[in-house]
């Protein structure tokens, strides 16, 4: 078959991308890129190699009649517009791989999330009272946030939780520049994906509450807890903020410690550690709740504008060897991956060479990761110390 050039038009449409931003991923000018594409009796197969490689698709589409449809297109949250929006290779490629970890359960999991509530107030009492409810019904306690030792804590204690519901939650890196964290919605086989670049495990933590609230809204897209630019993100955000300090609770949490209402740097770092909480969040969530005077989280983002401190990735709890690999799967599959799949490798519905190619699950450490997973007891977790690759 022969070269097609509509292909290649289509698929910059679906990426959102003109041929000069095509032309600047591939370190060339646009003349040069429309010469390459012009080339009689067709472009170089290792030039569409390139091509192919930058937008994530395989090479082979361009000899097709028609551009295959794509399942790595997301609505971007960050606009006032919500839409989709310009990617980079390594966001879409995460996006490919969360989208191919939902098909393979809709296909082969038949147990689901079931229960979820649906997020569908606006105002923000509403917003609140709905936060508390679902924090009650999915947990963990306040006591347990308190007894916590960290945020690093905290957040496997919510991650576990929102995944016993049935809700994915998995890990990946790519450029902060597109975004914290992302939601691939469905009414029984939900997935969240946390971008672990940069952010600490407390920025990560409020990503993924935030995240559920997208879930429980049944809204697919990208998200940054900190762009609120419209009604959709700012709701999430609200819904995050209660979930992880309630207002009737936050008192609880900071007892004994002493609060100043215009808070410096030292306190907004104090209080975060208290609360179990990134920094970012604790000074948004206490002024919201009347705690911090108006405008400390504008002071708070302005004095640390230049070096925030919760893109400083905190270290590991290791001794100094390679964590175990089963611990730095569970890290970036989750609970819900290794407890939904199970069954369906072990009966032969799923193969091993058809999750890898899912998810990227080597065969060598499905079994022990699937067996560690599942072996975790919830008293077990305050003392799980998990990495990513």
């Amino acid at each position: 078959m022969a070269y097609n050039p509509q292909i290649l038009n289509a698929a910059l449409r679906a990426r959102s991308l003109s041929k000069d931003a095509l032309s600047q991923r591939l370190s060339i000018g646009v003349g040069e890129l429309e010469g390459e594409l012009s080339r009689e009796p067709e472009p170089s197969q290792s030039f569409l190699n390139d091509v192919a490689r930058e937008l994530a698709l395989p090479s082979f589409v361009f000899f097709m009649e028609r551009l295959p449809p794509l399942n790595d297109v997301i609505v971007d949250f960050r606009s006032d517009v919500p839409g989709p929006a310009p990617r980079s290779r390594a966001a879409t490629e995460s996006l490919q791989f969360a989208s191919a970890v939902q098909r393979l359960a809709v296909a082969a999991v038949a147990e689901g999330t079931s229960g979820l509530p649906t997020f569908g107030v606006t105002t923000v009492a509403a917003i609140d009272k709905f936060a508390d409810q679902v924090r009650a019904d999915f947990g963990p306690s306040i006591d347990a946030q308190i007894e916590a030792a960290d945020a690093r804590t905290f957040y496997t204690l919510c991650r576990y939780a929102i995944e016993a519901r049935g809700v994915f939650v998995l890990h990946d890196s790519f450029p902060d520049t597109d975004g914290s964290g992302y939601c691939l919605a469905h009414d029984k086989h939900p997935v969240i994906v946390i971008n672990t670049f940069k952010q600490n495990r407390g920025r990560q933590l409020f990503t993924l509450v935030h995240e559920l609230g997208h879930v429980l809204m049944h809204k697919t897209g990208v998200s940054d807890p900190f762009v609120r630019k419209n009604a959709i993100e700012q709701r999430c955000n609200r819904f995050a903020g209660s979930f992880l300090l309630p207002k009737e609770k936050i008192g609880t949490l900071l007892r004994g410690l002493s609060v100043p209402s215009d808070p410096d740097l030292d306190d907004v770092k104090r209080v975060a550690r208290r609360l179990k909480v990134s920094q970012q969040a604790a000074v948004l969530r206490l002024e919201e709740a009347g705690v911090f005077k108006t405008g400390s989280y504008a002071k708070w983002i302005a004095a640390v504008r230049a070096a925030n401190p919760d893109f400083v990735k905190e270290g590991g709890g290791g001794g100094g060897g390679p964590p175990p690999q089963e611990k730095v799967k569970l890290a970036k599959y989750g609970f819900r991956f290794a407890s939904a799949f199970d069954a369906p490798v072990r009966r032969g519905q799923i193969t091993d060479i058809a999750l890898y190619r899912a998810s990227g699950l080597k065969p060598k450490f499905r079994a022990s990761y699937f067996s560690y997973a599942q072996s975790l007891t919830p008293q077990e977790l305050p003392s799980l110390e998990l990495d990513d690759e």
